[in-house]
């Protein structure tokens, strides 16, 4: 059995989250219950038998694609080799977001789920050193600027897979003309594009901010999703503070060396996320 035939790979804060629920309306599309499976990442020890039980509900004869979506997998430089050991015929989907924004996003996100508690720029300066210690949990909650370095993210998986099988798309292609980015996916992965005219578009897993952060930052350690939600309820508002203006200076110019590497990847011109 090959458990899955797609995967979408990244980047975090992206629009991951959209892509997970424009697929899974589509009748020839299954996607595992499971949003995120981690198996690549997370849950690799677990083996390939485990990752094929999240696609056991589906039937090849409906099914023409069969997928998940884990953005971590984008950024942990083993996954690639991975993913090739088990699925070198996979089919794998990008998407990316200006780095500043996705950063700035990654950060509110971090301090939502309770994980994070200095400010933004406190976290900029210290993100070097957590992410020296080669923990996992820092790995993953506070690479702020090292996820934004798309390249070279893309030419690890470039080393096992053919540019064939893989499909960049952009965050704002999917804001300003969503029909067409899913149509485009869905002709990829074989399933009737003709159906992404018929997606309402709405946005999913929005950003936001703790009215009162110590009581967010107990949200970790408590017991059930359901409870998790009721804090979320109770103490988040929606959107977050705009970045400050020097931040987001000092971010364009970090950055822009890694965008125009990208930018010779993917052929195209990314200047406006300079500005």
């Amino acid at each position: 059995m090959v458990p899955s035939n797609f995967i979408i790979c990244g980047a975090q804060r992206a629009g991951t989250t959209s892509l997970f629920h424009y697929l899974k309306a589509h009748p020839q599309v299954y996607m595992a219950p499971t949003k995120e499976v981690h198996f690549f990442d997370l849950n690799y020890e677990k083996g390939i038998d485990w990752y094929e039980k999240h696609f056991r509900s589906s039937n090849p004869e409906k099914h023409k694609a069969i997928g998940e979506v884990s953005p971590f997998y984008m950024y942990l430089h083993e996954v690639p080799e991975r993913i090739y050991r088990h699925l070198p015929e996979v089919k794998l989907i990008f998407i990316l977001r200006n780095p500043v924004d996705r950063a700035y996003s990654h950060y509110w996100h971090e301090v939502r789920m309770g994980y994070e508690w200095l400010t933004f720029e406190e976290a900029l300066e210290k993100e070097e050193e957590r992410l020296s210690t080669g923990d996992l949990h820092n790995i993953r909650h506070f690479s702020y600027k090292d996820r934004g370095k798309y390249a070279r993210q893309l030419r690890n998986f470039m080393k096992f897979f053919s540019r064939d099988q893989l499909l960049i798309l952009m965050y704002d292609d999917l804001k300003g003309r969503p029909h067409q980015v899913i149509s485009r996916m869905f002709e990829f992965l074989g399933v009737d594009p003709a159906l992404a005219g018929e997606l309402k578009f709405k946005k999913f897993n929005v950003g936001g901010a703790p009215r009162i952060w110590s009581l967010q930052r107990i949200r970790p350690k408590l017991p059930g999703k359901y409870l998790k939600f009721a804090l979320d309820l109770i103490n988040l508002r929606r959107g977050y503070p705009t970045m400050d203006q020097r931040t987001r200076r000092y971010l364009i110019e970090y950055f822009r060396p890694f965008n125009r590497e990208l930018g010779g990847i993917v052929e195209r011109n990314l200047s406006s996320w300079e500005l």
